[in-house]
């Protein structure tokens, strides 16, 4: 059934800061697309989308296909948005996030972009796009900067080529830029690279990352006093041997609310063909019941960090995750079916959209006044935004009372127009 006419206030209040992105024919399917995604649907496609706003299918292709229109000024106006508020907005007690994800693909062999290569969606190699993206992380917030589509070498000219760290300084750079404030970035040993060490160094920014058990460290053999590269695994046991006696106790808390205890041996030394001094920290037990790790070794630039602070810090990056696990379990990022690499990216860039939009929505409290039991989670906001909207629709207003009960709405306004 066909869901049209359908005016939230405070989804047209948002979507009105682009008018300056769009014209007014590019608004009127923009808007249809924005409303669409709310639902949930088998099988996301825009035909799907058009059937269920009564949009015109050729409007919305149109749209993604042959419209001009700049993905760049549509993420600027919406970090915007999200930093003009103090709900929303990035702090210097957060941290910015790097990471990629990969969106499988494994019967889309002309899409542009997509090869056979690791998937961590699904933790081994696939036919698959991937975009490496940033992320603002603190304990109270998190939501995504900003995304580079990874291109693999065999899909374009070598010397066009960019690796995923070229597209992580990038996406650094640009948030420098924006002034994105961030107490440090973080990333997981596969961005962990001297070169990226040293760009980092480089702009005077701080960074908390791990890295690989293999990476050569400098250090002192407790027994011979001679000083030389060795593996981190080498290490490992050394310490387990001769600095029992040193190890000092940090407890984090998990995401469970559990206390978690972990031994950790912090040295200041540098990597094998890296310059930037580091304070290298040993942590001796798994960050949780779920990881494989027994020990981790985590690495900063900044030589005053506690390890307790360092941890807390890397910790920061599962909210990288859960911005990931957002986007596909209900903004449908992985779900698409272009195959120009053009169009790709701005279904992407619409799925940070509503995303965003709801994370305002949620921050805000919207629906505190319309509903008795404001929304947990981004899902519920999700959930609850799409039963208004079907609500709000002009040709069932007289036929949800049902769903009206259901959602406990409270707001007396919308429930005259019900009754009426």
């Amino acid at each position: 059934m066909a869901h049209f006419n359908a005016r939230l206030r405070f989804i047209d209040q948002f979507l009105a800061r682009f008018n300056s992105v769009f014209s007014n024919t590019q608004m009127s399917a923009l808007r249809g697309l924005v409303y669409g995604m709310f639902f949930d649907y088998k099988r996301l496609s825009l035909s799907a989308i058009a059937r269920r706003t009564n949009i015109h299918y050729q409007k919305l292709q149109y749209f993604f296909s042959d419209s001009s229109w700049d993905i760049n000024k549509l993420n600027d106006v919406r970090l915007g948005i999200l930093q003009n508020q103090s709900t929303t907005r990035a702090t210097p007690n957060g941290v910015f996030a790097l990471d990629d994800t990969g969106c499988p693909k494994p019967y889309a062999h002309k899409t542009e972009g997509a090869q056979f290569q690791y998937c961590g969606s699904l933790g081994r190699k696939e036919n698959c796009n991937v975009a490496v993206a940033s992320c603002f992380v603190s304990n109270t917030k998190h939501f995504p900067i900003n995304f580079k589509s990874y291109i693999p070498v065999q899909g374009q000219p070598p010397e066009s080529f960019k690796s995923k760290p070229d597209l992580a300084k990038e996406l650094i750079s640009e948030a420098v830029a924006k002034n994105i404030p961030f107490s440090s970035i973080v990333f997981d040993a596969w961005y962990t690279s001297s070169e990226m060490i040293e760009f980092i160094a480089s702009k005077n920014l701080v960074f908390v990352a791990e890295t690989k058990i293999n990476r050569s460290i400098y250090f002192a053999h407790p027994k011979t006093k001679q000083q030389a590269y060795m593996r981190a695994e080498e290490i490992i046991p050394l310490i387990k041997q001769f600095y029992a006696h040193r190890l000092k106790h940090v407890e984090i808390l998990q995401q469970n609310g559990k206390v978690k205890h972990l031994f950790t041996y912090a040295i200041k030394s540098k990597l094998k063909d890296c310059s930037t001094p580091l304070q290298i920290f040993f942590i001796f037990d798994k960050w949780s019941d779920t990881d494989e790790k027994d020990v981790h070794v985590l690495i900063t630039n900044n030589p005053a960090m506690s390890v307790k602070t360092a941890v807390d810090t890397y910790l920061l990056r599962w909210g990288i995750e859960e911005s990931f696990r957002e986007l596909k379990d209900n903004f449908c990022f992985d779900q698409y079916q272009v195959h120009d690499q053009e169009q790709i990216q701005r279904h992407w860039i619409i799925s940070f959209l509503v995303w965003s939009l709801t994370y305002w929505i949620k921050q805000n409290a919207c629906l505190s006044k319309i509903l008795q039991d404001s929304p947990a989670s981004l899902g519920q906001c999700k959930e609850a935004i799409a039963a208004l909207i079907i609500i709000d629709s002009t040709c069932l207003l007289s036929k949800n009372k049902t769903i009206a009960e259901t959602l406990k709405i409270k707001s007396q306004r919308l429930i005259q127009r019900l009754e009426n």
